[in-house]
C-alpha cells in the first residue's frame, strides 16, 4: 500500500463516519436559552476575551476540581452552564476505553511502529485515533478502568527516548534517536490535532509526556520514579532528552505537555522553573501542562521537596506552571495555598486560562451544527478501513534480522512447521500496553494468536505445536514435547521474547537476555539440525548474542500489536516482504554491566545509542533486511555541492535505489552526517565525554517493484547540524569538516564531504 493509497483509505473513513447525527450524550456548554448569553458564549468575540469572561464567572470554590484531570461528574458549573470535562484519556496507540458500539482500535505499539520509519503511519494512527475519541466520547463511552467518561485530550504520545533497554516502558516510545521520536511527535501531533474535517478546531489535544528525561520506573534496590532524581548534562538534555518535545511544540503545535514523576538536577520537573522558561518562553507554548497520576503528592511525599501538599501546589503552579493535577493534590491543597499567601488567585485563574482554551479550541463553546466533529458516526470506530490500516501498519513493522540462505519465506503448505514458544498462542500479549477493551466482553478473545496464524496459512495439519517453556520459568518438562514437535516437522518456529511480567510500567529489567529457559530451548532445538525460525516479541531490545549466529532466520516483532500474528504468518510465508528497519540498538549481554542504568548520561562510559555506543552492536541502528536485493548509488554526486552556506542554507542529496531481485519490497533509505575527524566537534564546543559518531537527518521509506528504479532526495539544513556545547547552548560549528553518509542500513553506503561556508 502506497502513502496515498493509504491516504484514500482515511477519506473513505471520514465519509462513512459523518454518516451519522449529532448526539446527545454529551453535556454541552451554551446550549440552553440560559446560558447561551453569556459572552463566552459568543462565538464573535476573541478566544482571550471569551476564555477571561468564563473565568470571570467560575467561584473560586469551584476552581481546584476544574484544574483536576478524571474527576468527572464533578467539575461541573450549573449556574453558568460548564459541563465536567474529564482530563486525560490514553491512546498510546488507541483511545484506552471500554467498547461503546464498537470497541476502540488498537493499533502498531510505538516500539514496532517506529521500525517502520514512516511518518505517514504515525500520521494516519494519530488521526484515526483522534476520530475514535470524537466518536467513543459522543456515545459517552467510559475510561477503561474507571466510569469516567473519557475526554478529548490524550495523555499521548510518550516521546521520551528509549535510552537503555532495560526501562520497562520502552514499549510506549518509538526510538533512541531524539530525530525519529522527534518525527514520531510531529506526525502523531499533526494527525491528532488537525484531522480532515474541519480546520477552526481541533480534531484531539495530544500530550507531549514525560517532561522530561523520564526513563527510571522501578529498578533495584531502591530506584523508583516518584523519587528519583535524573541527573542529567546541559549537553545531554539539549541533544538527547528535549529535542523530540521541541519538535513536537514548535512544529506541530501540540496543546498538550505532561510533566514527569522524577526530579531534573534536583527539582521536581512539575515545580521546574527550569523547564517552564525553556517550555513557555524559549518555544512559545501556549497550552496546558498537566501532572502525571498526581505527581505534585511526590513534590513533598517522595522528593522531600516542600514540607507539605500546599507547599507543592504552590511551586507546581507558581514556578512550573502546571495547570492540570490527575489526583487530589489540588483539591486538597490550592485553597490552602492560597489563603496561606504561597500563591494567589491569579496563580490559579492562568492555569484555569491554559486549560480551558483547550477546551474552546476543540470547539466546545460553539454552535454544533455545522461542526464535523460533533456528528461523528460510531461506525467509525474499528471499520474495516481502520482494520486494513491497523494491519498494513504493523506489516511494515517487522524487521527481518537474519535470513541465512535464504531460509526465509516459507512456501505454503509445502512443509510441516512445529509452532514452540511461549509466545504461540499469545494474544493479549502482543499487543503491549495501554489497552482498553479490546474485545466485547473484555477479554481477547477477538486477537489471532500465532499459532492460528500459521494454521490459517499453512493448515492445522501440517502445523505441529508445543508450548516448550513459560516466558520467565526455570520448568524444562515442555521441551520434550517441543523437541517431538520439531522432529516431526521441516521447519521449526519459535515465538520467544518478552511480557508484561519481565518489563512494564513500573518493572524494569536488570538483564537484557531471553527470560527463564528460552535461550536453552532453543539450543536445545538446534540440536536437531531442522531449519529454525526465531520470532522476537518485546519492548525492550532483546540481547541474543549466540542466536544470531546460530540462527538462520530471525524476525523482529517487538509487541506487533492486534494484527502482529496474521502479519508475522504473511511474512514467514512470503505474502508480504519485510522492510522495518531498527530503530534501536540492540547490544549485546554483557551491555548491562557496563553501564549503570540509572546513570542518565549518553556519553560517557562505553555510551549509548547509534551516537555514542563505543562497543560493536549486535544489529545496529537502522538495520533491516529484505528478501530481494537494492542497490543504492548517487543519482548525479557531481552537481551535490559540497558547500553549506551557513546555519539556514541546505543541501539537497539525490540517490537512486533499485531493486535488484525478483520480488517487490521495500526499502528505508537514511542519510546521516557526521564530523570528518571524530572529536573535533567536542574540542571546539568545550564537550567532555565521547564523540559524537554520527546523527540520523533523513530518511525515506520506498517501494519497487523487481527491477524498478527510484530518486530520493533528503535535505540536509544547516539548522539542524546544531550540536550542544557544555552549557548547552546549540550552535553550528562551521569550521570543521563533515561528511555525509546515504545508507540503507545494511550494506549500500555512498558518502560527501561537506563544508560550511
Amino acid at each position: 500500500m502506497t502513502a496515498s493509497q493509504t491516504v484514500a483509505l482515511f477519506v473513505s473513513v471520514l465519509i462513512i463516519g459523518l454518516i451519522g447525527t449529532s448526539y446527545a450524550l454529551i453535556p454541552r456548554a451554551c446550549s440552553t436559552p440560559q446560558t447561551d448569553k453569556f459572552p463566552f458564549c459568543n462565538p464573535k468575540l476573541s478566544l482571550d476575551a471569551r476564555v477571561k469572561d468564563l473565568i470571570s464567572r467560575i467561584p473560586l470554590s469551584e476552581k481546584p476540581i476544574i484544574l483536576t484531570a478524571r474527576a468527572s461528574p464533578y467539575g461541573n458549573v450549573s449556574s453558568i452552564g460548564l459541563p465536567a470535562y474529564d482530563w486525560g484519556a490514553n491512546c498510546v496507540h488507541g483511545v484506552e476505553s471500554k467498547c461503546g458500539t464498537r470497541c476502540a482500535s488498537s493499533f502498531t505499539p510505538p516500539c514496532a511502529l517506529g521500525a517502520s520509519w514512516n511518518d505517514t503511519n504515525v500520521r494516519e494512527m494519530g488521526a484515526r485515533i483522534g476520530l475514535e475519541l470524537r466518536a467513543l466520547w459522543l456515545e459517552g463511552v467510559q475510561e477503561a478502568g474507571n466510569s469516567d467518561v473519557i475526554g478529548l485530550d490524550c495523555w499521548s504520545p510518550n516521546i521520551n527516548i528509549n535510552r537503555d533497554p532495560r526501562w520497562g516502558r520502552n514499549q510506549e516510545v518509538p526510538s533512541e534517536d531524539p530525530y525519529l521520536t522527534g518525527n514520531y511527535a510531529i506526525q502523531y501531533t499533526i494527525g491528532m490535532q488537525n484531522g480532515k474535517l474541519d480546520k477552526r478546531f481541533l480534531m484531539g489535544v495530544t500530550t507531549l509526556k514525560h517532561y522530561a528525561a523520564y526513563s527510571v520506573d522501578n529498578y533495584p534496590p531502591h530506584y523508583v520514579r516518584y523519587s528519583f532524581d535524573a541527573i542529567v548534562s546541559a549537553y545531554d538534555l539539549a541533544m538527547t532528552y528535549l529535542p523530540a518535545f521541541h519538535a513536537g511544540i514548535v512544529n506541530a503545535s501540540a496543546q498538550g505537555v505532561m510533566c514527569s514523576y522524577n526530579s531534573l538536577n534536583g527539582v521536581p520537573t512539575c515545580a521546574s522553573n527550569f523547564l517552564r522558561t525553556i517550555l513557555r518562553k524559549e518555544w512559545n507554548y501556549t497550552g496546558y501542562v498537566t501532572t502525571d497520576s498526581d505527581s505534585i503528592d511526590c513534590i513533598w511525599r517522595d522528593h522531600h521537596y516542600t514540607k507539605n501538599v500546599e507547599q507543592a501546589v504552590a511551586v507546581s503552579l507558581r514556578d512550573g506552571e502546571t495547570d492540570i493535577n490527575s489526583g487530589n493534590s489540588f483539591q486538597n491543597g490550592m485553597l490552602k495555598a492560597l489563603s496561606q499567601g504561597l500563591i494567589s488567585e491569579k496563580d490559579i485563574d492562568l492555569a484555569l486560562y491554559n486549560s480551558l482554551s483547550i477546551r474552546f479550541k476543540l470547539g466546545l463553546f460553539d454552535p454544533i451544527d455545522d461542526q464535523p466533529y460533533w456528528h461523528v458516526s460510531p461506525n467509525v470506530v474499528n471499520s474495516p478501513d481502520m482494520q486494513a490500516f491497523n494491519l498494513f501498519s504493523t506489516l511494515q513493522s517487522l524487521t527481518l534480522l537474519n535470513n541465512q540462505n535464504n531460509v526465509l519465506p516459507l512456501t505454503q503448505r509445502q512443509k510441516t512447521v512445529a509452532v514452540i514458544g511461549p509466545h504461540a498462542t499469545s494474544t493479549g500479549a502482543l499487543l503491549a500496553n495501554y489497552l482498553g477493551e479490546i474485545c466485547k466482553g473484555n477479554n481477547y478473545n477477538c486477537v489471532t494468536s500465532p499459532l492460528a496464524a500459521i494454521q490459517n496459512v499453512n493448515g492445522a495439519d501440517k502445523t505441529h505445536y508445543a508450548k516448550g517453556c513459560d516466558i520467565n520459568s526455570l520448568d524444562r518438562s515442555g521441551f520434550a514435547a517441543a523437541i517431538a514437535a520439531a522432529k516431526a516437522s521441516d521447519v521449526v518456529i519459535l515465538f520467544m521474547g518478552l511480557d508484561q511480567s519481565i518489563e512494564a510500567e513500573m518493572r524494569d529489567r536488570v538483564s537484557i537476555g531471553l527470560p527463564g529457559v528460552q535461550h536453552e530451548l532453543i539450543v536445545t532445538l538446534h540440536q536437531l539440525n531442522k531449519p529454525i525460525i526465531l520470532v522476537l516479541i518485546h519492548g525492550g531490545a532483546v540481547a541474543i548474542d549466540w542466536e544470531k549466529d546460530n540462527v538462520p532466520g530471525i524476525i523482529d516483532a517487538f509487541y506487533p500489536g492486534f494484527y502482529g500474528a496474521v502479519a508475522i504468518a504473511d511474512v514467514i510465508f512470503g505474502n508480504y516482504n519485510p522492510g522495518g528497519k531498527l530503530p534501536v540498538t540492540i547490544y549485546p549481554t554483557h551491555f548491562v554491566d557496563q553501564i549503570a542504568f540509572v546513570d542518565m548520561n549518553m556519553n560517557q562510559g562505553v555510551g549509548r545509542g547509534y551516537r555514542y555506543y563505543t562497543g560493536t552492536p549486535l544489529y545496529p541502528f537502522g538495520y533491516g533486511l529484505s528478501y530481494t536485493k537494492f542497490v543504492v548509488t548517487w543519482s548525479n554526486i557531481s552537481s551535490v555541492s559540497n558547500v553549506m552556506k551557513g546555519e539556514y542554507g541546505q543541501v539537497v542529496y539525490v540517490v537512486r535505489v533499485k531493486n535488484v531481485g525478483n520480488r517487490r519490497g521495500d526499502e528505508v533509505v537514511q542519510g546521516y552526517w557526521k564530523p570528518e575527524q571524530e572529536g573535533s566537534l567536542e574540542r571546539e564546543l568545550g564537550v567532555e565525554g565521547l564523540p559524537l559518531k554520527k546523527t540520523l537527518f533523513g530518511y525515506q521509506r520506498v517501494g519497487l517493484g523487481a527491477g524498478e528504479e527510484k530518486e530520493v532526495r533528503l535535505v540536509l539544513n544547516g539548522n539542524t547540524m546544531k550540536v550542544a556545547d557544555a552549557e548547552g547552548n546549540m550552535r553550528v560549528v562551521k569550521n570543521v569538516g563533515y561528511e555525509v553518509e546515504i545508507t540503507n542500513g545494511v550494506d549500500q553506503k555512498v558518502e560527501a564531504k561537506l563544508r560550511f561556508e
